[in-house]
């Protein structure tokens, strides 16, 4: 059952035995049969936003406070000035730990709180002592500081700004492959509390942002890691990307249903779109026929070695996850995660000298296919979204071959109107038949 129908009844429930119509022993029931189901309230978010941004305000004013006359102070006072804020920041987290173990909140605010003073503190103490290091030491080091943060506090704005670290970290090495897919070790550090912050039905909006986060991050940290590798996999690493991420937005966690809890899903969707339909112009397999080889070693060397097996890494993982869903005949998740197969396959026929246009032709006719067959799917689970995603993807495709085309503006003008009322009776009809089931 729908969660927020869930949270309706139990509203509800005081008044229907306050009326007569539900007995306690019955409301009691109730309660018991979905008591795996906890309720959250919009009180809940506004303590949790009052309480970061408070937190974080007051570790940038201790910050600010520091940097006022810091040169005049001598270096016994800036190392007791630098340690004090941690000092004080470790006594709050064991107080949360001890007291108040059970406030999200509380731990959210205390593990923030130190991994802001972590990071100045860090800092402070290497301008004092005039440690050497660059951008790149520092931010590895004050990330692997906090990442005991977020399995001890269980708080995932430490893991946000640990995920942006480690991809600015990465970012450092973009020209030097052989040190930047360290970065990848370093994403899987974080992974099994992503995992747990998707099984938490009421974090649904802080699971929202640490998976764009995520999403972001891996998106950024694989074009650094890369390198040079096989030319132009782009047409194939991106999609398979988008692939893995909507694939993985398919699994059920713990009665997932509400938007927020769906980024991977939804972005992934719309990226998979994206680039298919790109893939539809002749323009984009164009770029193949200019492309200069590299020399051998550029391609297979030592260097290439790191893009090359993470290229495979990807493209093998979203073809096992297609597998997977393919075997557990999931229609619509698996048309949409077949885009990392076609894209492999037509991506090394071109490279093989195949026409440009077989590859414009297949991507057109996956792209129709796949809005049909959503239309189709939107009307028998009547569900009106889909219906309409179906004929929106449809629509994007119909005008995007007309104004490719020589076709005379009338034609045109007639298709325009016969997309939009098909819109229009697509959602009439599909607004009686609910009417009628109620």
């Amino acid at each position: 059952m729908n969660k927020k129908l869930i949270e309706s009844l139990y509203h509800e429930l005081p008044d229907l035995v306050k009326n007569g119509v539900l007995t306690q022993e019955a409301a009691d029931s109730l309660k018991r049969h979905y008591a795996e189901v906890k309720i959250t309230s919009k009180k809940w978010f506004m303590f949790m936003l009052c309480g970061l941004v408070g937190t974080i305000l007051i570790g940038l004013g201790i910050i600010l406070i520091f940097a006022h006359n810091w040169d005049q102070l001598s270096r016994l006072t800036r190392t007791v000035l630098s340690l004090a804020p941690l000092v004080i920041g470790q006594g709050f987290a064991f107080w949360v730990l001890v007291k108040r173990q059970e406030s999200s909140i509380f731990k959210e605010c205390a593990a923030t709180f130190l991994t802001l003073i972590v990071g100045s503190s860090l800092a402070l103490v290497c301008q004092t002592y005039n440690i050497p290091g660059d951008t790149a030491s520092f931010t590895f080091a004050w990330m692997m500081l906090i990442l005991p943060l977020v399995y001890l506090m269980q708080a995932s704005i430490p893991a946000v700004v640990y995920c942006i670290g480690i991809t600015i970290w990465a970012g450092q090495f973009w020209n030097e492959p052989l040190h930047s897919v360290f970065f990848w070790p370093l994403v899987v550090l974080i992974i099994p509390h992503f995992i747990w912050s998707l099984r938490q039905e009421k974090y649904s909006l802080r699971a929202a942002i640490l998976s764009f986060v995520m999403m972001v991050c891996v998106y950024v940290g694989t074009q650094i890691t890369l390198g040079n590798g096989l030319p132009l996999t782009w047409f194939v690493i991106e999609p398979c990307l988008m692939v893995i991420f909507y694939l993985v937005g398919s699994y059920k966690f713990k009665r997932i249903s509400t938007n927020w809890q769906l980024p991977l899903l939804r972005i992934g969707a719309l990226g998979i779109f994206a680039h298919a339909f790109i893939f539809t112009f002749l323009s984009s397999w164009s770029s193949i026929r200019l492309w200069k080889p590299y020399s051998e070693a550029d391609v297979f060397g030592l260097a290439a070695l790191p893009g090359n097996i993470i290229s495979l890494v990807i493209v093998s993982v979203s073809i096992l996850m297609l597998y997977d869903f393919v075997k557990r005949r999931q229609l619509m998740p698996a048309l949409f995660g077949s885009l990392s197969l076609l894209a492999v396959v037509v991506y090394f026929m071109t490279m093989a000298g195949t026409p440009n246009m077989l590859a414009v032709f297949i991507f057109n006719i996956y792209l129709f296919a796949l809005s049909i067959i959503r239309i189709i799917f939107g009307a028998r689970s009547n569900r009106l979204d889909v219906v309409n995603t179906g004929m929106l993807m449809l629509a994007i495709l119909i005008l995007a071959r007309f104004f490719d085309s020589d076709i005379n503006f009338i034609l045109k003008g007639v298709v325009f109107i016969a997309v939009g009322l098909g819109f229009l009776l697509a959602n009439i009809m599909m607004l009686k038949q609910a009417r009628s089931q109620r």
